[in-house]
């Protein structure tokens, strides 16, 4: 009986030793993946990132449409996640 119990917590162990294994390389992926897709882009380059042209980029941004950010209150910075996010919850309507 003793080594049931042990050969049993021995598994528990080892379960639980390879969940903080699994745990550590989702979060290494993940930072990963984070870093090397969130990198601030300019106007120009959020424009050809996106497709559209710098004025119908700008207006977007007038109109607060797309998310972007004004550290300086002058200058406009977008965040390739953010704007990958944006296009893929817009509600835009499908072509029929």
């Amino acid at each position: 009986m003793y080594l049931t119990k042990t050969k049993k917590l021995g598994t528990k162990v080892q379960q639980e030793q390879n969940q903080n294994e699994v745990v550590e390389k989702l979060t290494s992926i993940e930072t990963l993946l984070r870093d090397g897709k969130d990198k601030p882009l300019n106007l120009t380059e959020a424009a050809e990132y996106l497709g559209f042209s710098e004025s119908y980029l700008y207006k977007l941004t007038s109109k607060k449409i797309i998310p972007h950010h004004k550290p300086t209150g002058k200058v406009i910075f977008f965040s390739k996640a953010e704007l990958d996010e944006w296009i893929f919850s817009s509600n835009n309507e499908a072509v029929k």
